[in-house]
C-alpha cells in the first residue's frame, strides 16, 4: 500500500543569516555524547531558534512541533526528530551560556555587517525587564559563585514589583533597527550602570568612537557623558526633571519670549486621525556644566497632554476637597503638625503640590457642657469649656498653574554633537521608539518565556536565542521593506482578506508560508518515488522573489 505523508515546509531557514550557523559551529561543541545520529549543539540551537521564530511553546511541548515539519528546512536530518527532547534542548542552551558569550556575539555582529551592509553610524540604546513568575531563590551561603545573571528583585518595567526579573539591555542601528548588541544583566541593575560597558563594546565594534549614542534618560549622568566625551564619542539623551538645566529652561520660558522654530511636523499618529504633531525647537543659549549643548523643544501633542494632565489631577483633587469639606469632623487636628503632615500627604498622592499651597489655622469652639449627670432640667447647670483645633486649609495657586502652562509641552536633549541643526538632532532622537518596538515584539510575537526553565544558566542561554530571533526578524523585515522601495512597490497584501501592508513585519511575512506542504509518494520499502508541494499563493512568490531566495526547495518556479 502507498503511503502517502505531508508536512509543513517553515520557511525560516532560508532567512537565517549562513554567518549565524558558522559561529554556532565554532564556538559549541560539535556533537553530544549518546546521541548516535551526530546531533550538533549548533543544529539543536538552529532548529530552536526557528521554533521561536515561527511559535512559543514550552520545550517538553518541542519534539511534536518538530514532528510536524520538514526536519530539512530546519537544519535538521530525519534521523535527528527521534533525539529531540526537552532535555536536550535545555542542555544546549546550558552549553550556549558556557560558550564564549562576548566573542560569539562579536562574531555574529562582524559577519552580519557586512554582508547586510548595516550602518553604524547611530546607535540607540535601552533596556527591558524580562518578568518571571515562580520562585527563583538567590544563591545560598555555601553554594559555588554562578556566573549567570541573578533573578531578583529591581525597578520593574512591566509594572510588576512583586515579581522578580532579569534586565534585558539591547542596542540597535538606525538603519532597520538591527540588533548588534545585547546583555542580560542581574535584576536590581539601574539603567545608568550599563552605558559605559555598552560603550566600550560597541566602540571595538565599530573600530572608532565617532558613531552617535543615543539613550533615554539613565545615559544623562555626568559620570556616563563625561566618559563617553573623554573617549571623543558623541552621546545625544533626554535632560531628565531632575537636572538643574531643567529649571534653567523653566524660568528663561516663564520670563522671557521664546523665539520657537518649526523643525518637525508629524501626521496623525495610528488610531487617532485628527491630532497632528508639530515640534518647536530652540537652543539654549547657556550651556550645562560640562559644556554639552542643551536643545529645547515643545511638541504641540504633549502641551495638549500636558494641559490634560493638570486639569484631571486638579479635578480629581478638589472633587475630594469637596468632599473633605463636608465631613467637617475630619478636618479637626489636634496639633498644627498633625494638620500639614495630613495635607501634604493628600497634595502629595494627588500629583498637585505644584499648584496646591496648605496651610493650617488655629480654631478656638466654645462648648456648653452639662455638670453632672442625668436628663436636663430646670435646674441643670451648665459650664463653657473652650476647645482648640487645628483646621487644614487648601488654597490654589493661580499664579503657579499660569506659570506652569507656559512649560507645558517641553523636553530638553542634550548632546555634545557641535554639527547637528535642531531638525537634525530631533529626527535622530525620535528614532528611539523603533528600538522600543523590538521589546515589544519580544514579549508580545515572540513571548518570550524562559520562566519554562528553572537554572539561571539555561535561562540566560535561552535569552542569547532570543537576541538572534531578534536580529532574524529585523533582517527580514529591513531586507524586505529595502526591496519594496528599490521596485517602487507600495504594499503587500499580506493582512486578512489581503488587505495592503505598507510595512510588512516578520510575522506577516512568515505568514505568507503557513500551510504550505511538501507531499512525498513512497514505495513500499519506503523508497521516496516522487516529491511534490503545494502551490506557492501569489504573495509568497512574491516575497521570494524580493529575497532573492531559490525557490527550488518549494517545488517552484518564479519564472513560470
Amino acid at each position: 500500500m502507498k503511503d502517502l505523508t505531508h508536512s509543513v515546509i517553515d520557511a525560516h531557514h532560508h532567512f537565517i543569516p549562513k554567518a549565524i550557523l558558522d559561529d554556532l559551529e565554532r564556538f559549541l561543541p560539535a556533537a553530544e555524547t549518546g546521541c548516535p545520529a551526530k546531533l550538533s549543539c549548533a543544529a539543536t540551537l538552529t532548529a530552536l531558534v526557528g521554533h521561536l521564530l515561527l511559535s512559543h511553546q514550552p520545550l517538553y511541548a518541542l519534539p511534536e512541533w518538530f514532528a510536524r515539519r520538514v526536519p530539512e528546512y530546519l537544519g535538521l536530518l530525519p534521523e535527528h526528530l527521534a533525539f529531540l527532547n526537552d532535555d536536550r534542548f535545555a542542555r544546549a542552551v546550558e552549553f550556549l551560556f558556557e560558550a564564549d558569550g562576548a566573542a560569539l556575539l562579536t562574531a555574529l555582529v562582524m559577519h552580519t555587517v557586512p554582508e547586510f551592509a548595516v550602518e553604524l553610524e547611530q546607535l540607540h540604546n535601552d533596556s527591558t525587564s524580562i518578568t518571571f513568575h515562580g520562585s527563583y531563590p538567590s544563591q545560598s551561603d555555601g553554594e559555588e559563585e554562578s556566573q549567570a545573571p541573578r533573578i531578583t528583585y529591581g525597578h520593574n518595567k512591566d509594572h510588576r514589583p512583586d515579581l522578580k526579573q532579569l534586565l534585558y539591555c539591547v542596542t540597535v542601528s538606525a538603519d532597520g533597527a538591527v540588533p548588534i548588541h545585547f546583555k542580560t544583566y542581574d535584576g536590581n541593575t539601574t539603567d545608568d550602570t550599563t552605558h559605559m560597558e555598552t560603550w566600550k563594546f560597541l566602540n571595538r565594534l565599530v573600530g572608532h568612537p565617532n558613531f552617535l549614542y543615543v539613550a533615554d534618560t539613565k545615559l544623562c549622568s555626568h559620570e556616563n557623558l563625561g566618559y563617553i566625551a573623554k573617549q571623543n564619542g558623541r552621546f545625544l539623551t533626554v535632560v531628565p526633571r531632575t537636572r538643574k538645566e531643567t529649571g534653567w529652561m523653566r524660568d528663561y520660558v516663564q520670563k522671557e519670549t521664546v523665539a520657537w522654530s518649526v523643525v518637525r511636523r508629524e501626521g496623525p499618529a495610528r488610531g487617532n486621525s485628527k491630532r497632528r504633531n508639530v515640534y518647536e525647537g530652540f537652543e539654549y543659549p547657556k550651556r550645562c556644566s560640562d559644556g554639552y549643548r542643551l536643545l529645547w523643544y515643545r511638541s504641540s501633542v504633549k502641551r495638549e497632554d500636558d494641559a490634560a494632565s493638570r486639569l484631571r489631577r486638579l479635578k480629581k483633587f478638589r472633587a475630594w476637597q469637596k468632599e473633605f469639606a463636608a465631613a467637617a469632623t475630619r478636618n479637626r487636628f489636634a496639633s498644627e503638625e498633625k494638620a500639614l503632615a495630613k495635607g501634604k500627604g493628600v497634595v502629595q498622592e494627588n500629583q498637585v503640590g505644584a499648584w496646591v499651597r496648605v496651610r493650617a489655622e488655629k480654631r478656638t469652639e466654645v462648648r456648653r457642657e452639662q455638670v453632672g449627670r442625668g436628663r436636663p432640667g430646670p435646674n441643670t447647670q451648665y459650664v463653657q469649656r473652650e476647645e482648640t483645633y487645628y483646621e487644614l486649609l487648601f488654597e490654589e495657586d493661580q499664579a503657579a498653574i499660569a506659570a506652569d502652562e507656559k512649560c507645558d509641552g517641553l523636553f530638553c536633549l542634550i548632546t555634545n554633537d557641535e554639527n547637528l541643526s535642531l531638525t537634525e538632532v530631533l529626527a535622530k532622537y525620535k528614532y528611539q521608539p523603533f528600538l522600543e518596538k523590538r521589546f515589544e515584539q519580544l514579549k508580545t510575537v515572540f513571548a518570550v518565556a524562559p520562566m519554562w526553565l528553572k537554572k539561571p544558566e539555561r535561562i540566560a542561554g535561552l535569552l542569547f536565542l532570543y537576541y538572534i530571533v531578534l536580529l532574524v526578524q529585523a533582517l527580514l523585515e529591513r531586507e524586505v521593506r529595502r526591496q519594496m522601495k528599490e521596485h517602487d512597490i507600495k504594499s503587500l497584501p499580506l493582512y486578512p482578506e489581503h488587505r495592503a501592508c505598507a510595512a510588512p513585519t516578520a510575522e506577516l511575512i512568515l505568514a505568507a508560508f503557513e500551510g504550505h506542504r511538501r507531499h512525498r509518494l513512497l514505495s513500499n520499502d519506503g523508497q521516496v518515488l516522487r516529491t511534490f508541494h503545494d502551490p506557492l499563493s501569489d504573495v509568497a512568490r512574491q516575497i521570494l522573489g524580493l529575497l532573492d531566495i531559490d525557490s527550488s526547495a518549494f517545488g517552484v518556479s518564479l519564472l513560470c
